[in-house]
């Protein structure tokens, strides 16, 4: 029987990519034969990303009550042991496709080197460089580091660059995330860029936050009260303005992307993810100087 001898409909609304990874893999497992609708992919570039959600899981409606009964039982078990946290969880196809591409045309595409003696790239991330070893399928730090954490996030997020940069020049302009495609709607609510969780440990301290980005390897820029860019990936610098809180304003800090960002990381999903580790590296850089002080 083909698609075409079923009438499809939906059977869950998915949060996000990963989500519609879990649940495609157990539906098919089942032999539940299965459609993604994800609105990403729609003409509307993102547009009901924020308001329906990602996208739709749609199932023979002959078989929707047996698929509901999957959905809801891998539900519940994403919640409780909260899936995508740990690096295995990666989609492993990421893995396959990246063996199957050409070294040299990768390394030249996203500046980074390949080590054939450990078929890894070396890829360098903020102040530290990164092993992704093909064959193991799996990621980690060239050297020892306090501040950085391996998590799914960070190598979903550097599969994802290796797979999708490309060898085209920064445009040399500062958007923010609201004025990437999609982003106006996509980076809010539970997608926000966390620099909400960074502002009590830098917000009344600008020196400290210099410092912290001084320790990823961030170089000054003149804006705000404190500017610094970091280099998440060879083509992906990353500029964090703070400005300090007064009688008048609270603190804030804001993240601009060069405009070519979109060439270079393709998703939304993927960019939230990268800037979610970021984040956390900023924080865990300021919150080891403090300790360091005795603060």
């Amino acid at each position: 029987m083909t698609d075409e001898d079923h009438r499809f409909v939906p059977v869950h609304t998915l949060s996000n990519r990963f989500e519609a990874d879990a649940l495609l893999a157990a539906l098919e497992q089942e032999g539940i034969p299965t459609l993604l609708r994800s609105f990403e992919e729609t003409p509307y570039d993102g547009l009901f990303v924020a308001q329906r959600g990602w996208g739709l899981i749609m199932v023979p409606e002959e078989l929707l009550s047996e698929a509901r009964e999957i959905v809801e039982s891998l539900m519940k078990e994403i919640e409780q042991k909260r899936l995508y946290t740990d690096p295995e969880d990666v989609d492993p196809l990421l893995w396959e496709t990246l063996r199957g591409k050409d070294p040299v045309a990768v390394s030249a595409d996203s500046m980074v080197r390949f080590d054939d003696s450990r078929r890894a790239y070396r890829v360098p991330f903020l102040d530290i460089e990164l092993m992704c070893l093909l064959d193991e399928e799996r990621i980690e730090p060239a050297r020892p580091t306090d501040h950085h954490r391996l998590s799914f996030e960070l190598v979903l997020a550097v599969l994802h660059y290796l797979l999708e940069a490309r060898m085209k020049p920064l445009l040399g302009q500062w958007v923010s995330e609201k004025d990437v495609p999609g982003g106006e709607l996509f980076f809010r609510g539970p997608h926000a860029i966390p620099t909400d969780r960074l502002l009590p440990l830098f917000g009344a301290s600008p020196d400290l936050f210099r410092l912290a980005a001084e320790r990823l390897g961030g170089t000054p820029v003149p804006m705000g009260d404190v500017g610094y860019r970091l280099w998440a990936f060879p083509r992906v610098p990353i500029l964090f303005i703070l400005w300090k809180g007064d009688e008048e304003f609270e603190p804030a800090l804001h993240v601009r992307f060069d405009k070519s960002i979109t060439e270079q990381i393709h998703t939304l999903d993927t960019l939230w993810a990268l800037m979610n580790v970021v984040c956390r590296s900023l924080r865990s850089a300021g919150k080891g100087i403090q300790e360091e002080r005795g603060e």
